[in-house]
Parts: structure tokens; C-alpha cells; sequence
């Protein structure tokens, strides 16, 4: 099989390597004759490869760890799983939805929301159909009521949203259509994103059938922040070194202490320590990227290619 194949800092290249067995699709970095494979899509299963294949690699219940030159076990750690992963809305979201039919009273209302100690009710129809959301914000029009309405002058749209909740009895009357929805698989940043566009507090999550699965708030979409410094960690060194820069980790020093990442070492390109930096400070729960590390040459002051012109 074909892989690329780093050599010494600054020299790879494509070349032949044993044949791995797979079993899963995801990624690992084996080391093979003291040279580094960053293989998409690769997992090595450890049955009988050692006794097949010359690698200085171990294995532990299907997880392949590699080793330094020098035979110690590399500062990496074991691959167990493809990385980073990014958090997703279904990851974070509440899905034990309280719901209400349009029929349901104002007590009814005000009562499950106190029972449950929640803010909103999304309203159902026949087979759960999302109709809209009662929020606490679209019961208290009740307490503020719009001034009365001089029938001689138009009334716009607003006011008389404001006049048909402040008048409502049921579900009905008083949720708020139509409904800001998020996919189940969306980012976390595309949630937040539609949160601050439409200035609300929580979204009503979809599947792929456009069934609702559950809610995202604003409290939930903090959870990214509640990753462990081992987690980010592993993420940076398992995932975005090998994969987006295909370096060898040891070649990154990676340090976290409450979600500020700390990195030094030396790369190859200038372009190498600005794309670790912002891979890095991307991934879920990183507060803050303190970046130490060096570059070999600078790829990005090259001379420009002299044209021929030839009249």
C-alpha cells in the first residue's frame, strides 16, 4: 500500500508500505521501521501484525500506540478513536421535551413550567406536529398589555401580536409562530449563530425527518466549554497535528490548563504554525491558544515566479 512517509523534518514522500489489516473506519499513526505514517481512515488491528510485519508498534485491546526512535513510548498516547470529533446540537440537547396542545390553559402553562423548572413549551398538534413555542416572555403580555387600539388608525404587525397574546386564553393564542429551528447534527457554532440572529434563548432541534427531537438553550450550548484538558489534549495531538499538519506529534509539545492550549515545538512552514493555531483554537472547550511554536522556513515570503514574455 501507498503512504506518505515522514523521514526526517522536512523530507517525506509517497512509498510502499506493508499492507494493514483494517477493521474500522477511522484514523491512527502507526510507526513502521522508525518512519511515521499518518494514514486517513486507518485502524490498525493488532491479531497477528507483529509477528507479520516489522513494525515497532503495541497494541492493547485494538489500540495501536506508537513509539520514539529511541523505543520509548511517544508522548502522543494512544489512538483509540478518530479526532477531533466536534461537538454536535444533539450532543448537548435536552431531549425530554415537555410539550402542550394548542388547547392547554394559561395555568396549564404557567404550571408546567414551574413543575419542570423550564422557560418554554413547544405546542403539538395531531402526530406531534410542531405548531410553535409558548415561551415565558409570550405569557407575560398578559402582565403588559398594549394600550387600547384607535380603530381609526392602522395597527402594525407587532402591536397586534403584542394585543392577540395579551388577550389569550390557550396555546393557541399566545405561541409564537413560526418556529427558529436547528438540524440534530448542526455545529454548535450554527446554533449559537441562529440564536443571536433572531435574539432568543433557545432553538427547537429537528431530525432528518423534521421530527422534533428535542431543545437546545443557551446553557446547553456551553457544554463544549466542560471538555476536560485531557480531552482537548488528546484532540490536538491525535487529530489536528497528524491530520492537518501530517507531522509527527512528538514534534509538538502540547500543554492544557483550563482550556488555554499551549503548544511548542518547531514545524516545517510558517503556514504550518498558523494552521496549527487555528485548529486548535477551534476545537470544543478551547478558551485560549498560547503558541510558542517555531518554523523551519518561511513559505510565505517566496519571490514571485518571473514570467516569460515572448514578443
Amino acid at each position: 500500500m501507498k503512504a506518505l512517509v515522514h523521514h526526517e523534518p522536512g523530507q517525506k514522500a509517497w512509498e510502499d508500505v506493508p499492507k494493514l489489516e483494517i477493521s474500522a473506519d477511522t484514523d491512527a499513526i502507526v510507526r513502521v521501521d522508525a518512519t511515521t505514517i499518518c494514514g486517513t481512515d486507518l485502524l490498525m488491528r493488532h491479531a497477528s501484525s507483529e509477528s507479520q510485519h516489522p513494525m515497532t508498534t503495541h497494541a492493547s485491546g485494538g489500540v495501536a500506540v506508537h513509539r520514539s526512535e529511541s523505543g520509548h513510548e511517544s508522548d502522543a498516547g494512544a489512538v483509540t478513536a478518530v479526532r477531533p470529533r466536534r461537538l454536535v446540537v444533539e450532543d448537548v440537547m435536552t431531549r425530554d421535551v415537555v410539550t402542550v396542545a394548542p388547547t392547554a390553559t394559561f395555568h396549564q402553562m404557567i404550571g408546567l413550567m414551574r413543575l419542570h423548572g423550564i422557560s418554554a413549551l413547544p405546542v403539538v398538534g395531531e402526530q406531534r406536529a410542531l405548531l410553535g413555542v409558548v415561551s415565558e416572555a409570550d405569557l407575560l403580555q398578559k402582565e403588559t398589555p398594549p394600550p387600547p387600539w384607535r380603530r381609526w388608525l392602522p395597527e402594525g404587525s407587532r402591536s397586534a401580536t403584542r394585543r392577540r397574546k395579551a388577550d389569550g386564553v390557550d396555546a393557541a393564542d399566545v405561541m409564537t409562530t413560526p418556529v427558529v429551528s436547528v438540524g440534530s447534527r448542526a455545529s454548535l457554532v450554527v446554533a449559537v449563530r441562529l440564536l443571536q440572529q433572531h435574539q432568543i434563548k433557545r432553538l427547537v432541534v429537528l431530525d432528518a425527518a423534521h421530527k422534533m427531537v428535542g431543545i437546545v438553550s443557551r446553557r446547553d450550548l456551553l457544554a463544549g466549554f466542560s471538555r476536560s484538558d485531557a480531552e482537548i489534549r488528546a484532540d490536538v495531538i491525535e487529530g489536528v497535528i497528524p491530520r492537518w499538519l501530517l507531522v509527527d506529534p512528538t514534534r509538538v509539545r502540547v500543554e492544557v490548563h483550563g482550556g488555554v492550549v499551549r503548544l511548542e515545538g518547531t514545524v516545517d512552514r510558517r503556514s504550518d504554525v498558523e494552521v496549527l493555531a487555528h485548529r486548535v483554537r477551534g476545537l470544543d472547550g478551547v478558551v485560549d491558544v498560547d503558541s510558542a511554536v517555531e518554523y523551519g522556513w518561511d513559505d510565505r515570503d517566496r519571490a514571485p515566479s518571473r514570467e516569460l514574455h515572448i514578443t
